[in-house]
């Protein structure tokens, strides 16, 4: 996501007008499908980057009552909550489902994801990455 992009090199004007556009879009997506969970979690991530925390939380939690499996929509909701909305909390509340399904290739990323380091330290979360390495036969 172009977002995510411009944030880590640093441009944060260019962030902002990718979010301001995903926005749009996703707007024009949710007039006509309201359920759609994709715009949804999209819009929430836009919205989250831009500095709406209240809005991109309704949206997640949207998103999540029409797609409460996806793993990796949870894990990128926590990204954001992390990263955007400095919600250490609701980012490690929002991982710990995702975490007990995720595959080897998503555990071993969670372990090394810049989006995740301000809640890396945190032992709710070594826990959480602990169990998983376990369930999946081990650390690399």
């Amino acid at each position: 996501m172009l977002i995510t992009v411009y944030t880590a090199l640093g441009q944060h004007d260019a962030a902002q007008r990718a979010a301001k556009t995903t926005l749009e879009r996703c707007e024009k997506i949710l007039a006509q499908d309201s359920h759609n969970g994709s715009a949804l979690g999209h819009a929430s991530v836009a919205l989250a980057a831009l500095g709406e925390g209240e809005r991109a939380k309704e949206r997640m939690e949207r998103a999540l009552l029409v797609d409460s499996d996806n793993i990796t929509m949870r894990y990128n909701f926590a990204c954001n909550l992390a990263n955007y909305l400095h919600d250490k909390d609701a980012a490690l509340e929002m991982l710990r489902p995702a975490f007990d399904q995720m595959g080897a290739g998503l555990v071993h990323h969670a372990r090394i994801d810049p989006d995740l380091a301000p809640i890396r330290d945190d032992p709710r979360f070594q826990e959480m990455l602990r169990n998983a390495e376990q369930r999946l036969g081990g650390s690399d």
